[in-house]
């Protein structure tokens, strides 16, 4: 209980106040629960037996001075009397029920989602090394099963299990007033109980991790499901990803069936415990009963307490577990919030210059640590503000490794990436990356509006902004066929547009952000002909001053690139503009007469500007 308080303090410190006077409310909500025993006895003995025809006595209630003076014949006035008390406490209870209930959970939500906010900054900053560690399904369940865990057990655990040792002390007390030896069985409980606890806690926080892995796996075999619907139904493997959903779901029910199997046999010890200590306790109450050491109505209080003190060691218990299964929660998130980043910290904070100058010399990357394979061999490329530099290579080349490292994307393990002639690692890393408009080849929509996609950057780009980029993009080709236009919803990841129309999307988004250097890796690939052409006419006339990098494997589009780069095996192999290539008759010159010999590249069109 402790290192989760250790751990979650910073996030819930801000508001220990509130959270104590929540625990206050709720003790006032025990006190209720105390004297509803104490007012009930006097009903009783003052009241009911007189009724019947039996003599009053002298009661141990607290509240008997408010009964005292009143003439014993006078029924109705000392049940009067009894109600109000009984209902006064009632509506303080009501009253302090609602007053906690609202202010635990209107500020603790503020922390939990300053929580989920620091996991997800936590994750956007990972690099690709760190993410291969989590699946989806584990940061999904650390970021919203793990931290409402966590909130769980400052607004409910903790001040619940407050409340029942409160209510357990406070009851023992009222039990002494009775007799002294009604309070040893209550006291052999607590106990017998500790040694039950200690060992179901041990084995319950390897169960509860165990739970947690298969509910993640679960939840990665769901998502991926959902998402892979249109790559499932084409291969005609519906049944085999419905096989593997079972499986998981199976593996899931086996291990929480176990679990509660388990579970159930340490609530039968418990069950068990109370059931005998209530047999003995009642035994001794009617013993004492008989021997006129107790009234009928402290009978009726003492079997409501011993009620309440079996129940409350019961749900002790319970929260004992609760917070089991809460310090698995702090242990995953935490582990990935303490995670560390040397890479990440091993950035600066300049700004980048709005024409930067860019310029790798012999950088280096490697696959792995061990450094045995080379994706990027001793690459030297100068890109002044304005240039347009195109890539060409076979898949596997290198080529969008060396786009994600001049983005910071990737790391390099040799060599130097110069910005303004300034090593890179003197920027903020942010800034860098906001020094780029990025269209990747894996394209990413955002399930909302086409609109909205365009205008991710800049969400408050006008409407003529995205209508003016999806013109350079050609998105209005097929955005304004549909009833609402650029306002048309589209599923999550894009789901309603084909391959092409994504990628055209995904265009124009990278152009609005307006970046300095716009970089697009072969984000024409799913494109016809036709409309990859007039992209090209129109990227051309767009670019006039700005920087564009662009991978592609169509040779024809970068005949008007300042410089063409081929790569193979990471390395550089031919560079220079098109009539140079062409001269030397090389790689490059050999893909473009392949080319062209199939196709019939249209770059005479007119741009849209």
């Amino acid at each position: 209980m402790f290192q989760i308080l250790k751990k979650t303090a910073p996030y819930y410190r801000r508001i220990y106040g509130i959270l104590i006077l929540c625990i206050l409310l709720g003790l006032v909500q025990s006190v209720q629960l105390l004297v509803e025993p104490q007012i009930i006895s006097l009903m009783v003995d003052n009241v009911i037996n007189p009724a019947l025809g039996k003599q009053p006595g002298k009661n141990s209630s607290i509240f008997y001075a408010m009964i005292r003076e009143k003439d014993p014949q006078d029924l109705w006035g000392i049940l009067v009397t009894l109600i109000l008390i009984l209902a006064g406490f009632m509506l303080l209870y009501f009253v302090t029920f609602y007053i906690r209930w609202n202010i635990a959970h209107y500020f603790s939500i503020s922390c939990d989602n300053a929580l989920r906010f620091k996991i997800m900054k936590k994750i956007h900053s990972f690099e690709a090394s760190l993410l291969k560690e989590y699946s989806s399904g584990d940061l999904i369940t650390i970021l919203n099963s793990d931290s409402q865990k966590i909130r769980d057990f400052y607004i409910a655990t903790i001040p619940f299990m407050i409340d029942n040792i409160f209510y357990i002390l406070a009851a023992l007390y009222f039990l002494s007033r009775l007799s002294l030896f009604l309070m040893v069985l209550p006291f052999l409980t607590i106990g017998v109980f500790l040694v039950f606890t200690r060992k179901m806690m041990r084995l319950f926080d390897q169960l509860y991790d165990g739970i947690w892995v298969r509910n993640s796996e679960l939840n990665t075999e769901t998502q991926e499901s959902i998402y892979g619907i249109r790559t499932i139904k084409a291969c005609g493997r519906e049944d085999v990803r419905r096989k593997r959903f079972y499986e998981k779901s199976e593996d899931v029910r086996n291990y929480s069936t176990m679990f509660g199997v388990k579970r159930a046999r340490y609530n039968l010890g418990f069950d068990c415990s109370d059931q005998i200590v209530m047999v003995l306790s009642m035994a001794a109450s009617i013993y004492l009963a008989s021997r006129f050491q107790m009234t009928s109505g402290e009978y009726s209080s003492f079997i409501i307490y011993l009620l309440y003190i079996c129940g409350s060691f019961v749900d002790l218990i319970f929260y004992f577990t609760d917070i089991q299964e809460e310090k698995v929660s702090v242990r995953r998130m935490f582990g990935l919030l303490e995670k560390e980043n040397p890479v990440l910290d091993s950035y600066g904070n300049k700004k980048v210059s709005e024409k930067p100058h860019i310029r790798l010399e012999q950088v280096t990357v490697y696959a792995d640590e061990k450094k045995e394979k080379k994706l990027v061999d001793k690459v030297s490329l100068d890109i002044p503000y304005g240039k347009k530099i195109g890539i060409m290579g076979k898949t596997g080349s290198g080529k969008t490794v060396l786009l994600k490292v001049l983005q910071a994307f990737r790391e390099y393990q040799e060599g130097e990436l110069l910005i303004d002639g300034v090593p890179s690692h003197e920027y903020d890393r942010g800034e860098i990356t906001r020094a780029y408009g990025y269209a990747m080849q894996d394209v990413f929509l955002f399930s909302h509006s086409i609109a909205a996609n365009i205008a991710f950057y800049r969400p408050d780009a006008s409407e003529e902004e995205v209508a003016y980029y999806g013109r350079v993009a050609c998105v209005n080709e097929f955005a304004e066929k549909f009833p609402d236009g650029y306002e048309t919803l589209i599923g999550e990841k894009g789901f309603g547009l084909s391959g092409g129309q994504k990628q055209r999307v995904a265009i124009a988004r990278a152009l609005l952000k307006n970046a300095p250097v716009t970089v697009l890796d072969d984000c024409t690939s799913a494109l016809d002909m036709d409309t990859e052409s007039k992209i090209f006419v129109n990227l051309s006339g767009h670019f006039q001053e700005k920087t564009l990098i662009m991978a592609t494997h169509r040779a024809a589009a970068l005949k008007d690139f300042d410089e063409i780069l081929f790569m193979e095996d990471g390395k550089i192999i031919e560079r220079g503009t098109f009539a140079e290539l062409m001269k030397l008759n090389g790689e490059y010159a050999e893909v473009y007469r392949q080319q062209m010999d199939k196709e019939v590249y249209v770059l005479e069109q007119e741009p849209v500007f």
